[in-house]
């Protein structure tokens, strides 16, 4: 009976030590998997700016949960802070100023004082860049909206008069801005700034500074086009692509070691259509209507905001003079333009059937075809 007893005892023993052995090799398991650097991503619709924001880390699952909570609270500030068709409580954004800076000066966020100045700054050096052109935009967005209204509906939409137009125009320009330290104030009661052409480039370039201030060593955001790439990859290259104007896939690829900033404008973004004609969402100041220069300019540098600023001037100027601005204003800047076949007689570095490719000498070896 002892016997039995004891034998009975001694395999108990060894089924609970063989049990907790189990258990502490798959915990070991879980929780050594669960801090090994890997690649995770996640696609955020609710963040704002209209697009959804792609972000991509390689890291531990733990520290990505932590970044994400950083892209969203961050693209949500900037997203309240630099929109101009809503007012947020506690926040003195464009709305506020487009509304109330001619009457009482007000005080803003350092940051929307920061990229205002910035975009007074370049438009400087290139009037096709202007943010004081908000009137004129809102113009077009008002158009714009209805148009996309019936084109849901297999309608045709209608362009702003041309009177409407001019008369926009007339409340714009750099003259009817002041800053003093953090206020603003307007000298016009019609003018308005819009910062739809730089925000989402300096909400990104921003956003991925406090990713890497906070540890990320490699990733990459996404924000409707806007791309900021984080670090270097394990294996040395970031494969880009540049989207087909009349296709959601690629039409090239761009190769590079960099962490870079890629910002495209093309006319196929926001566009709607009057009597068969797509008219883009971008205006060109010195005309008060859409460019038709390009199908798209992309631009490829270290910062998203001098990116975002890039891509919108361009997109409003020729290429023999975006080739010369480019070259004598920020020769270490690639750009890609995407243009219809023969739509001027420089010799093409690509082409495709339906398109001519132009690309800056710096960045030749680096895009390709897909």
């Amino acid at each position: 009976m002892n016997k039995k007893s004891n034998t009975l005892k001694t395999w108990i023993l060894i089924s609970c030590c063989f049990f907790i052995l189990i258990c502490s090799i798959v915990y070991f398991i879980q929780h050594k998997t669960g801090n090994r650097p890997d690649t995770h991503s996640i696609v955020l619709t609710d963040v704002g700016f209209d697009t959804s924001i792609t972000f991509e880390a390689n890291c531990t699952k733990e520290d990505f949960d932590s970044y994400v909570a950083i892209v969203k609270e961050s693209f949500i500030h900037y997203n309240q802070l630099f929109d101009q068709y809503n007012a947020y409580e506690g926040i003195n954004n464009v709305y506020a100023l487009n509304h109330e800076a001619y009457e009482n000066p007000i005080e803003v966020d350092p940051e929307l004082v920061d990229l205002i100045s910035y975009s007074l700054a370049f438009n400087e050096k290139d009037t096709a860049f202007d943010i004081t052109q908000g009137k004129l935009l809102d113009v077009w967005h008002t158009y714009r909206e209805e148009g996309l209204k019936k084109n849901a509906q297999q309608k045709s939409g209608r362009l702003p008069s041309e009177e409407e137009i001019q008369e926009a125009r007339t409340h714009s320009g750099n003259d009817k801005i002041q800053i003093q330290d953090n206020t603003i104030r307007f000298t016009e009661p019609e003018f308005m700034i819009d910062l739809g052409g730089i925000a989402k480039g300096y909400a990104t370039q921003k956003t991925a500074e406090k990713l890497e201030d906070k540890g990320l060593h490699t990733g990459f955001i996404n924000a409707g086009g806007n791309v900021v790439l984080i670090g270097h990859k394990s294996n040395g290259t970031w494969n880009i692509g540049i989207q087909d104007p009349n296709k959601q896939s690629s039409l090239l690829q761009l190769k590079t070691t960099d962490p870079l900033a890629i910002v495209t404008s093309g006319d196929y973004q926001r566009n709607y259509e009057v009597d068969g004609v797509q008219y883009a969402h971008i205006i060109d100041p010195k005309t008060g209507y859409p460019p038709r220069f390009h199908r798209s300019v992309t631009i490829l540098c270290k910062d998203s905001t001098l990116a975002d600023a890039l891509s919108t001037a361009l997109f409003c100027m020729s290429l023999e003079d975006g080739q010369q601005f480019i070259q004598e204003n920020y020769p270490d800047v690639g750009v890609v333009w995407i243009d219809s076949k023969n739509t001027t007689p420089i010799k093409p570095d690509l082409s495709t059937s339906q398109y001519d490719i132009y690309i800056t000498a710096n960045y030749k070896d680096k895009v390709r075809l897909n």
